[in-house]
């Protein structure tokens, strides 16, 4: 064999190597999800922070001013949550926790069949986001279930803190005056979405 036929084999094989490695990341990563995860500004929390959450006795942060987020969707557009008036409802969410991943569907079809009453907002927070971790980037998995209620992006996890969470699924009700009304850690059932809900109404 010529070493120029040998040049021409070992350039197909490396072109064909790269074709095959961009299809891959394509099928993997379609609409370049996780790329589009890095151009998201980090979000800027006002006022003071939530007392951390504890699963015994009263929830200190019941009655206080629930800090106001400048933030960003996941395309980059602003979303903010402040107090405008209006009862709003934050589900903080996690891509690698299979517990979110089970309370997304059934909160997206509780939603779909008309149960979330209005006059009440409702938005997630991804935050903790790692992409080492599964079901990275979480707004390839948010498409994938059919999200429609606006998504504000964590990427330092200073929202998180701000609300004291710990662990996710985590609920965090608003009332309209700005207040916490509760928080819940864990997920909830169907059945008692609507009437939490009603109640900030």
């Amino acid at each position: 064999m010529s070493p120029r036929v040998v040049i021409l084999v070992v350039v197909g094989v490396i072109a064909l190597a790269v074709v095959l490695a961009a299809l891959m990341a394509r099928q993997t990563d379609p609409g370049g999800a996780a790329a589009m995860m890095a151009d998201v500004p980090a979000p800027r929390v006002d006022g003071s922070a939530l007392a951390p959450y504890g699963p015994a006795g009263a929830d200190g942060a019941v009655g206080q001013p629930a800090p106001d987020v400048q933030g960003a969707g996941f395309d980059g557009g602003p979303v903010s949550i402040t107090n405008d008036g209006r009862p709003k409802v934050l589900l903080f969410l996690a891509h690698w926790c299979p517990h979110c991943q089970s309370e997304v569907p059934v909160v997206q079809a509780w939603v779909n069949g008309g149960g979330k009453p209005d006059g009440v907002d409702l938005y997630a927070i991804a935050t903790a986001i790692d992409p080492s971790r599964p079901n990275y980037p979480p707004n390839a998995w948010l498409e994938r279930e059919g999200w429609t209620s606006p998504v504000l992006v964590d990427t330092t996890d200073v929202v998180r803190r701000a609300y004291g969470i710990g662990g996710v699924p985590f609920w965090v009700f608003v009332n309209s005056d700005g207040t916490v009304a509760q928080r819940i850690s864990g997920s909830v059932a169907r059945h008692e979405l609507t009437p939490i809900f009603e109640a900030l109404r």
